[in-house]
């Protein structure tokens, strides 16, 4: 009777445990710098929305040193990034984290496993990447400063309008000591700021109109920020 009984909540378990496993699906790839080389202790973060700009919704385990990752998640869209922080888990990007740019969408199909690899870069090497291949740039540089002094650990970005609520179109690489900035644009018309940390948090009215020109000599533009 014991033995009977065992049976029957084994045979009414099994549909509950099939569809428990029909419901999840296998996210699993590789991460890598943009030539390539396999990137240890980088995480994915997945978001239900492609706001990434909030805590994540699932967190895979850190890469080893091949550069793998796979975790499990319920069966629904995502967005996802890669991100390689050297401080704080979470929290904006600082100098020396790398990230893979905005969120890839991952959409489950009848497939249960669905394989995404990620590239991961720091903002110098992700700004010249994304210029790659652009004929004709025009080269803005100068001094990132408050009350005079130079400002170390920040960077410049250009944006098409005013309202800072995406990743920049473009940004330079963090500034040293000398408060020194260096960026490439394409020939329009952008509005530049600064911050220290990526992406810029909310909204700023602290931005520069500037209107570049196509054959025009590279520009100086001294970029000074208000007394905090």
């Amino acid at each position: 009777m014991r033995l009977a009984a065992i049976i029957l909540i084994a045979v009414i378990m099994l549909p509950f445990a099939a569809n428990g496993a029909e419901d999840n699906i296998t996210l699993q790839g590789k991460v890598a710098t943009l030539s390539g080389e396999p990137v240890a202790n980088a995480e994915i973060y997945i978001y239900s929305t492609k706001n990434s700009r909030r805590p994540a919704d699932f967190i895979s385990p850190k890469t080893g040193d091949s550069g793998v990752y796979r975790l499990i998640l319920p069966k629904a869209s995502y967005w996802a990034v890669a991100r390689v922080k050297k401080g704080e888990r979470f929290g904006p990007l600082q100098p020396g984290d790398r990230h893979s740019g905005e969120p890839i969408k991952i959409e489950p199909d009848a497939e249960s496993t669905i394989s995404q690899d990620f590239s991961v870069a720091d903002m110098q090497e992700l700004a010249q990447s994304r210029l790659k291949g652009r004929e004709e740039l025009v080269e803005i540089s100068g001094i990132l400063s408050r009350s005079s002094k130079p400002l170390a650990g920040y960077y410049v970005f250009a944006k098409a309008d005013r309202i800072i609520v995406t990743n920049p179109d473009y940004f330079s690489a963090w500034t040293d000591a000398s408060g020194r900035y260096n960026i490439k644009l394409p020939p329009g018309r952008y509005f530049l700021g600064a911050a220290a940390l990526f992406p810029p948090q909310g909204k700023s009215t602290e931005l520069r109109e500037v209107e570049l020109l196509a054959g025009k000599l590279p520009v100086a533009i001294n970029l000074q920020l208000p007394v905090e």
